[in-house]
């Protein structure tokens, strides 16, 4: 992933936040995004190796939170979306 894309998925996250109703769904959301723009911003510090064991620690995390249970935020494909309420 290059570190544009680490950028992307914060700013997914900041889309989701705006249109989450839910203040668990955004408190969520905002950790996750803060995470990513941790990640953007230390890109230029990390070997190619580094940065890519992160996306995928992150990513995994990402994918873990968002897809908790029914009402927590779904990640599909990645991206931050919020589930319909039951």
């Amino acid at each position: 992933m290059p570190a544009a894309d680490a950028w992307e998925k914060a700013a997914e996250c900041v889309r989701a936040i705006e249109t989450a109703a839910d203040s668990q769904d955004q408190a969520v959301l905002t950790s996750l995004r803060d995470l990513w723009i941790s990640l953007g911003n230390a890109r230029n510090f990390m070997s190619a190796n580094e940065f890519a064991k992160e996306v995928a620690r992150i990513g995994r995390v990402h994918r873990e939170l968002t897809s908790a249970d029914s009402r927590a935020i779904n990640s599909i494909g990645g991206d931050c979306h919020r589930n319909s309420p039951p």
